[in-house]
């Protein structure tokens, strides 16, 4: 969690592509487990979301270099709430839903100007 939670630890990260959005990843699914087995305190899943998913500049470079990597983060954290682990708030929860439902539309090349036609 140092890592992740580590502002220089993500620039690097985030030069890195690819391989360091899947990295972040894989970190994020590490804690998920660690909280699995030993309570997290709240602030570690609010940072990591504020950093990963709500920031809207490392969200969007995240999703660029690796969708399925950055949809695993959102995952992750949808994961944590849902089995206890992280309370947060509604606002919260509704943004990260939407933000893996637009991942999951750009992994399976969903046509996104067609369903806003359609609704």
């Amino acid at each position: 969690r140092t890592k992740l939670l580590n502002p220089k630890w993500c620039d690097a990260m985030l030069k890195q592509g690819s391989g360091g959005a899947y990295e972040v990843s894989q970190r994020m699914t590490a804690m998920v487990g660690w909280a699995a087995t030993d309570e997290l305190d709240n602030f570690v899943f609010d940072q990591a979301a504020e950093r990963y998913a709500l920031d809207e500049e490392v969200a969007e470079k995240l999703r660029k270099s690796n969708p399925e990597a950055f949809k695993n983060v959102i995952r992750r954290l949808l994961e944590a709430n849902g089995r206890g682990m992280w309370e947060t708030s509604d606002d919260v929860l509704d943004k990260l839903r939407e933000l893996y439902n637009e991942a999951d539309d750009v992994i399976e090349q969903v046509d996104v100007s067609f369903k806003q036609k359609t609704k």
